[in-house]
């Protein structure tokens, strides 16, 4: 009873996930990604990338033993660090243009809540802050170097936050001097900006240009929306939130389509990138976030399913995407135990079922012999890697079909040598072996590449 229930629930299992796969994968032509580990800076063990630009160059920050330390990555240099600013050693890079500059913030660590930083050359330069204002950010910049995010500033003696564009030849600038709990998240080169606002006692997105503010509202049902990304034409990518919290869902603003509703189930999705073709990027939930891609031809995808998924990798956030639909962002990886930065491209070639830590059954083998009236029957099962090595303890699921057409349920476990054994007995025939699924931590199952079932005639 013990091996019907497990095998049956595998049985179930597996064409569960296929189907779930069938559901999400693209049609023949779209597209997939391949994962590309940017790794850390030395001596660190974590490291997440935060921006790109056309080319191809990523910033980011890593983290260890010696705390966060920001950098850039280009396929030329590899991971180059970034410095802080000399009060504020720590640097957080968000954002990088064409020509190489890059918005972000620096801090002290502790309570220092830090300053909004440009880096021009790999220079660091402190933007400053409002007036009396102990802390700013940049979250945003564009190919003129002009930078966008938030500021505190005192009114009344109370600190409160504005959203704030800073200019080489205006300086630091409040965009929202009446409004309150507001940033600015994103600025393209015609000088559009991206953030949000209180406004009537609720948070919306906006869009900004030449002085002028367009509220952009909220999504049907929702109290509260957020304005994170903008790209070349306009367009403007976020999220939108019930009164309670407890339902948020990706939004998109176009001019022609107006205040879209991209999906999302749950309290947490969030939209942090979008380029050109509208093509938004992002997270879906928080303590288990999954990386997303949203495109107008496939709509709202998992990035994990657009991957070689046997290479380990477990996409988390989706930070940035650029106008090659190259994105970036952050995975964790089953294999060495870390998060790290990762550059995903685009190809229209889908990935292989498995290329590393593969599970496939080489072989399957019957002998049967007649005790009396009675056929008695072995099987074995041989589970190999990809490199043809064989792979201990490894439990295989199968089926047994004997000649009466009844059915048997069984599993094993692999040898030393990766062998699986498996018997029956039954009346004179034919008897079929049929491996169902092959199950071991940090493995994947290859049935494309497996030797499936094998047969034998007892006479």
């Amino acid at each position: 009873m013990a091996k019907l229930l497990v095998t049956s629930c595998l049985r179930h299992a597996l064409a569960g996930g296929l189907l779930a796969l069938a559901a999400v994968a693209p049609a023949a032509g779209a597209t997939w990604y391949v994962v590309q580990d940017l790794g850390t800076l030395p001596g660190d063990t974590d490291a997440i990338a935060t921006g790109i630009n056309s080319q191809g160059d990523v910033v980011g920050w890593s983290n260890g033993p010696g705390g966060y330390r920001g950098f850039v990555y280009t396929a030329a240099g590899g991971m180059v660090a970034l410095p802080g600013l000399p009060d504020r050693p720590r640097a957080f890079p968000r954002k990088i243009n064409d020509a190489g500059d890059i918005a972000g913030t620096a801090d002290a660590g502790g309570t220092d809540l830090g300053h909004a930083v440009r880096w021009r050359g790999g220079i660091a330069q402190d933007l400053g802050t409002l007036p009396t204002g102990p802390y700013s950010a940049a979250w945003g910049i564009n190919g003129a170097g002009d930078v966008v995010g938030e500021s505190s500033a005192q009114v009344n003696g109370i600190n409160v936050v504005h959203a704030v564009l800073y200019t080489d030849a205006l300086g630091l600038v409040d965009l929202t001097p009446t409004s309150d709990g507001a940033a600015a998240h994103g600025i393209n080169d015609a000088g559009q900006i991206a953030g949000y606002r209180l406004a009537g006692g609720a948070y919306h997105a906006f869009r900004w240009a030449n002085g002028s503010f367009l509220d952009l509202g909220v999504l049907p049902g929702m109290a509260h929306s957020f304005g994170y990304a903008i790209e070349p034409g306009g367009g403007v990518a976020g999220h939108s939130t019930s009164a309670s919290g407890n339902s948020e869902h990706i939004l998109r603003y176009t001019d022609s389509a107006g205040l879209q509703d991209l999906g999302g189930t749950g309290e947490h999705n969030t939209a942090f990138g979008i380029n050109a073709s509208g093509t938004v990027v992002g997270a879906l939930g928080q303590s288990a976030a999954r990386a997303f891609v949203y495109t107008d031809q496939a709509g709202l995808q998992n990035l994990n399913d657009l991957i070689d998924q046997s290479r380990g990798w477990l996409l988390r956030v989706a930070y940035d995407i650029n106008t090659a639909g190259q994105i970036v962002g952050y995975g964790y990886n089953n294999f060495t135990g870390s998060a790290h930065a990762v550059l995903l491209t685009p190809t229209t070639k889908r990935p292989p079922e498995c290329s590393y830590h593969c599970l496939r059954s080489r072989a399957v083998d019957l002998k049967g012999h007649l005790a009396g009236q009675e056929a008695m029957v072995d099987g074995k099962v041989t589970v190999k890697d990809e490199n043809r090595a064989p792979v201990p303890d490894a439990m295989v699921a199968a089926l047994w079909t004997l000649p009466d057409g009844s059915t048997q349920n069984h599993y094993a476990w692999t040898n030393a040598k990766g062998i699986a054994k498996f018997n029956t007995s039954g009346g004179q025939g034919t008897y079929t072996l049929e491996v169902l699924g092959i199950i071991k931590t940090f493995y994947t199952f290859n049935p494309k590449r497996s030797v499936l079932s094998g047969s034998i005639s007892v006479p």
